[in-house]
């Protein structure tokens, strides 16, 4: 690998990874902004559809990641370290991964409405792919934005954090207003999806971090 890396210098490289990276957050954006639609719908019969729309997306995520997975395989100098674009598009995936999670829950358990905290947790977690989107966009030209990609990393961190608290205080919430032992466990389920799913997205912002340290 360190081949790879030393001959990067010298040798043009492939550039179809950036549009491919760019597609994949372009359909994790798309998917967390159902997520919100989905966590302000509060009509039962309106959660399979949004569901639906969802599991759509994550389909269409595997699909680019294939996709990724096989020119990584053909291609024989990349951008940056095969592993690394690994990595990100595997993260990338991940998080509509929990996108999905939270909507086949809801699917799932039928919930008389939601906590107010879920409708907090989607707005971070879109937020966080915006970031995402952004960062993904200033790969090709880190070194020329190499402080402006940091600064969009901690912004994601940063989001992370927030959406802890919000978390955490959704749970003392609902240990403590809710009585219903079932109702209580599916509540918190879907906010632990919503949660691990900022996780991940800060994940994807660590690893554009590494990048960016291996070679701005």
């Amino acid at each position: 690998m360190k081949f790879n890396t030393f001959f990067n210098r010298f040798v043009p490289h492939e550039r179809k990874f950036y549009p491919i990276l760019s597609s994949m957050s372009a359909n994790l954006l798309e998917g967390a902004g159902l997520l919100i639609q989905l966590s302000k719908t509060t009509r039962k019969e309106d959660y399979r559809g949004i569901y639906l729309q969802i599991k759509a997306i994550e389909t269409k995520g595997d699909r680019i990641l294939s996709h990724l997975f096989d020119e990584l395989h053909s291609t024989f100098i990349t951008p940056f370290d095969r592993e690394d674009i690994n990595s990100l598009g595997e993260e990338l995936d991940n998080v509509l991964d929990s996108i999905n999670s939270v909507a086949k829950r809801v699917e799932m358990y039928q919930p008389n409405g939601l906590p107010k905290q879920v409708v907090e947790l989607a707005n971070l977690l879109h937020s966080a792919c915006l970031l995402v989107q952004q960062a993904i966009g200033l790969l090709d030209t880190m070194k020329k934005n190499v402080k402006t990609v940091k600064n969009v990393c901690q912004q994601l961190h940063d989001i992370e954090n927030q959406a802890d608290d919000v978390y955490e205080n959704a749970i003392i919430d609902i240990f403590d207003r809710e009585k219903d032992a079932i109702n209580l466990i599916k509540h918190k389920e879907i906010l632990q999806e919503i949660e691990r799913a900022t996780d991940r997205a800060d994940c994807v912002g660590k690893i554009i971090k590494t990048i960016i340290v291996k070679y701005a």
